[in-house]
């Protein structure tokens, strides 16, 4: 999600690191969006709290997989639920947890958060459905 956020923010014309500072912004205050362009601090904080929150989104994602779809399908089931997956998420943060928390993170183009939010699901159902547990062969 961070090289999709870069690349259309650039294509936005705003600040490359901005959602990174926004995101930091939970820990440091407003203060960590105050300097244009690339700070240290702020971007790696950033960065650790969206690794740690997909990273934990995902594991939910496998949960939820085994829990809903018992069955190993080839149908294309784990990519097309984990398309579903990310728009749930954007859902769920952009109508309430971002107004919550971070309301300035809606400064950011919305259907920018909402692409973002697609590939997140589309990339995790993929990894899903290449690293599943497949069944035994007897």
């Amino acid at each position: 999600m961070t090289l999709i956020s870069a690349l259309l923010t650039h294509a936005l014309d705003q600040d490359h690191w901005l959602q990174l500072k926004v995101i930091a912004s939970l820990v440091l205050g407003p203060a960590a969006t105050a300097q244009l362009g690339f700070v240290a601090g702020p971007i790696i904080i950033g960065v650790l709290i969206q690794l740690g929150l997909a990273t934990a989104l995902g594991a939910l994602f496998e949960l939820l997989m085994r829990r809903i779809a018992r069955r190993i399908s080839n149908a294309g089931l784990p990519e097309v639920a984990g398309l579903v997956y990310g728009l749930l998420i954007w859902l769920v943060a952009f109508f309430g947890a971002i107004p919550m928390l971070v309301p300035l993170l809606l400064q950011i183009y919305a259907p920018a958060l909402l692409i973002q939010h697609l590939v997140y699901g589309a990339v995790t159902g993929l990894l899903y459905s290449m690293l599943r547990p497949q069944p035994y062969e007897k």
